[in-house]
């Protein structure tokens, strides 16, 4: 049975049950229905400091002396700091999820870090197509493969009762910069000053995953204001509970919508743009979405889970 070790600077913990809760996610789904073994290796940096990176050289090169692992699987670019002390004789794979390669000034030292991590793995997984170009350019062998959704846990649930607000829906916590709350209120303030909405805002921050289900079914629209994005799961978990999605132009969120009833991407960061398609999208049902989602078959967590494998070399135990 093949050993495989995950390397991440995201997992859910009990102190932060949200945190990475996409890869834990996806490996879960993989124990489902193949056969291997696995440890998890988690920096700590979000919730500690920067210095875990250096800590991690060291650490995990023990980590490794001890499990002696197969395959090597490193989420984040950071995350696989090590590399640049010590290349492991393993194969090695690296996810890279959006921030920790996109540049946006402020994080130039870390997509600085990044490019020069990924020469040195086996196969670079990327969100997007924009991600797999500029990848390209330092590692030859790279793959778009975004983390699927579980589209029979994300369902639609019956409505509440029509009421006199909508509830527009911030996707994460407002802290975060790179999700960019204050072009978000310029739309709302927009639907109040040029549509005469009533508005109610709810975020995504702070919850589990029952309770993003819940927001995600109790919304009228998602709205997402992001400066970047990889492949963002909360589009694909809005999408297969039925739930309209308007966005920015931000990395594979046009396709997760192409065709999709009632979901629609702005040409630019624009305030105004962004909230006459948000009253369009308001003035519009929901009929249609989650089926014609469901219909990009390569966005589910099923069709991710058997890429992964077959990169792993894994058996399956049952048929997915």
């Amino acid at each position: 049975m093949k050993k495989i070790l995950f390397i991440t600077n995201m997992y859910p913990t009990d102190s932060n049950p949200a945190d990475g809760i996409f890869i834990k996610e996806q490996i879960d789904h993989l124990t489902k229905y193949y056969k291997f073994s696995y440890e998890i290796f988690l920096i700590n940096s979000v919730h500690k400091t920067k210095f875990e990176y250096f800590k991690s050289i060291f650490s995990i090169s023990r980590c490794i002396n001890r499990y002696i692992p197969d395959i090597i699987h490193i989420h984040y670019g950071l995350s696989g700091f090590f590399l640049l002390f010590f290349k492991p004789k393993v194969k090695t794979f690296l996810t890279l999820h959006g921030s920790d390669f996109n540049n946006r000034g402020s994080n130039y030292l870390q997509v600085w870090l990044s490019r020069r991590i990924i020469s040195r793995v086996d196969t670079v997984f990327v969100q997007n197509p924009t991600m797999r170009d500029n990848a390209l350019k330092y590692n030859k062998s790279v793959e778009i493969l975004t983390c699927g959704v579980d589209t029979d846990f994300f369902t639609p649930e019956e409505k509440e009762k029509e009421r006199d607000e909508k509830i527009i829906l911030f996707p994460s916590s407002p802290l975060r910069s790179v999700k960019n709350y204050p072009l978000f209120l310029q739309v709302i303030k927009e639907l109040k000053e040029q549509y005469h909405h009533k508005i109610a805002i709810q975020t995504l921050e702070n919850v589990n995953r029952f309770q993003v289900k819940q927001l995600l079914n109790g919304s009228d629209c998602l709205l997402l204001t992001s400066t970047t994005e990889g492949s963002p799961q909360v589009i694909k978990e809005s999408l297969s509970c039925g739930l309209p999605v308007i966005s920015v132009p931000v990395g594979d969120v046009a396709e997760m919508v192409k065709e999709v009833p009632n979901c629609y991407v702005s040409t630019s960061h624009n305030a105004k743009e962004l909230a006459k398609l948000v009253d369009k999208s308001l003035n519009n049902g929901t009929t249609g979405i989650r089926e014609t989602f469901l219909r990009k078959k390569h966005f589910s967590s099923r069709a991710i889970t058997n890429r992964l494998a077959n990169y792993y070399g894994i058996d399956f135990t049952k048929s997915i």
